[in-house]
């Protein structure tokens, strides 16, 4: 994300994948299904929340989370930040069709554009393996990041991420001979992908994930290919050493939304607070 070619290599992964909707019926059917699969998201992060919360989100791809929150009433403020330019774009396009006009969404890169100001947010999430893109594409940027996201926390603000450790994936590749694999896996019934194969290898000096995909258009058959996406793979450990270097504090993970504790699954969720 400091990186030009990392950078359009992350947004070209995501550019246009909510522009393929057949009418205005599918489209509020996928809106509809990404509130409700994602709904124990805002329901963990609206706990955490203040009355009249200020948010800061870092990869929030198609606003689902912060129209979510905005809905529900917990939010005075907030801004979406994201690579991809279209979704920045979907997210606009149905923060004013909702009428959450307390949303901005900027596209851009999170390491260099402007945040807002120090000691401004009430929490920053950085959720869907977001973090795990930066030091893929430059090492050490995940701590840079870190950083401008204490920054811009309130004193004792909290900061929540989500990320895919890939167990099953990382335990998968270890065993092949060249850290390579192919799968395919067949998307919700209200996108409108059907399958997608992904193409995987693990870089095992690096802990660096890549991963290569194609889709398959639900209704038209159409093929969507050559999206590519890198991830460090954190273990719990590396991640609360990574926290504490960056100025937070009281770090906790979770096993997933539910708040039940970690246990080397396939989704990590962790919170922490701004260390003062």
């Amino acid at each position: 994300m400091g990186d030009l070619e990392g950078m359009d290599g992350i947004a070209a992964a995501y550019e246009g994948l909510e522009t393929a909707f057949a009418d205005d019926a599918a489209l509020q059917a996928y809106r509809r299904s990404a509130l409700e699969r994602h709904a124990a998201q805002a329901d963990l992060v609206g706990a955490l929340l203040p009355d009249d919360a200020a948010v800061l989100e870092i990869g929030t791809g198609n606003g689902r989370l912060l129209i979510d929150l905005a809905q529900r009433g917990r939010l005075a403020s907030a801004l979406g930040v994201d690579l991809a330019h279209s979704r920045i774009a979907f997210a606009e396009r149905w923060a004013q069709d909702v009428g959450a006009e307390q949303l901005r969404f900027a596209a851009g890169d999170a390491l260099a554009m402007d945040l807002g100001e120090a000691a401004a947010w009430d929490a920053a999430v950085v959720i869907t393996a977001a973090l795990a893109y930066f030091d893929a594409v430059v090492p050490g940027s995940a701590r840079r990041m870190l950083g401008r996201l204490r920054e811009g926390l309130k004193p004792g603000g909290r900061l929540v991420l989500e990320l895919y450790p890939h167990p099953s994936w990382r335990r998968m590749l270890d065993d092949a001979e060249d850290g390579r694999a192919r799968l395919w896996s067949e998307l919700p019934e209200g996108d409108p992908w059907r399958f997608y194969l992904s193409d995987l290898h693990l870089d095992r000096d690096t802990g660096v994930l890549t991963h290569r995909k194609t889709f398959v258009h639900r209704t038209t058959g159409e093929i969507d290919e050559g999206r590519r996406e890198a991830l460090r793979l954190y273990s719990t450990e590396e991640l609360t050493t990574l926290l504490g270097e960056a100025g937070f504090a009281d770090v906790e993970t979770f096993a997933g939304w539910d708040g039940a504790p970690y246990d080397d699954g396939e989704l990590l969720v962790v919170t922490a607070r701004r260390a003062d």
